[in-house]
C-alpha cells in the first residue's frame, strides 16, 4: 500500500493527486501532503478545503482543490489546468484506472463501480478545463438507474 502511495507521488505531474483523498479525513490529507509536498508546490488550507498547486510535467501550474464536510472527511476533489491538452491528459490517466472500473453515463459525468461509489464530473462549457470527482452516497437501485441497468 505504501509503496503504491509512493509510486503515485512520484507520477504526481501525470496522474495528480486524485482519487487517493475521499473520505480521508482533514488532518489525514494535510498530513500526507506535506510529506509529498515537492519544490514549488503550494498548499493552501481551512477548515473546509486544502488547495494544492504544482507545476505539470508540461510547466503549466495543475490545481487540486479537496473538498472537505462538516465532520472533517474528503467529500470532494477537483482537478484544474489552463491547458486544454494537458486538462484531457489528466482526467485520461484517471479515466484508465482499472480499479474503478469508470462508466460514462452521459455527456458530463462517468461513475465508477458501485463499492467505490464515486462519480466524476466535467464542466459543460467545454472552455473549461477542470473535472470534479465526489464521493457519492447511492443505493443499488440509484446506480443500477445511473448505468441504466
Amino acid at each position: 500500500m505504501k509503496k503504491g502511495i509512493i509510486i503515485a507521488f512520484l507520477l504526481l505531474p501525470a496522474l495528480g493527486f486524485c482519487q487517493e483523498y475521499l473520505n480521508h479525513s482533514h488532518a489525514a490529507v494535510v498530513t500526507d501532503l506535506r510529506k509529498h509536498k515537492k519544490e514549488k508546490t503550494v498548499l493552501a488550507q481551512t477548515d473546509s478545503s486544502i488547495s494544492v498547486t504544482v507545476k505539470g510535467t508540461d510547466g503549466n501550474p495543475v490545481s487540486y482543490i479537496y473538498r472537505f464536510d462538516r465532520s472533517g472527511k474528503c467529500i470532494s476533489e477537483r482537478v484544474m489546468t489552463a491547458c486544454e491538452s494537458c486538462y484531457k491528459d489528466l482526467l485520461q490517466a484517471q479515466l484508465k484506472r482499472k480499479q474503478y472500473e469508470w462508466k460514462k453515463i452521459n455527456e458530463n459525468q462517468y461513475v465508477s463501480k458501485f463499492e467505490d461509489r464515486m462519480t466524476i464530473e466535467l464542466p459543460v462549457e467545454k472552455s473549461e478545463y477542470y473535472f470534479t470527482i465526489l464521493s457519492t452516497n447511492w443505493t443499488r437501485t440509484l446506480y443500477d438507474l445511473l448505468i441504466k441497468k
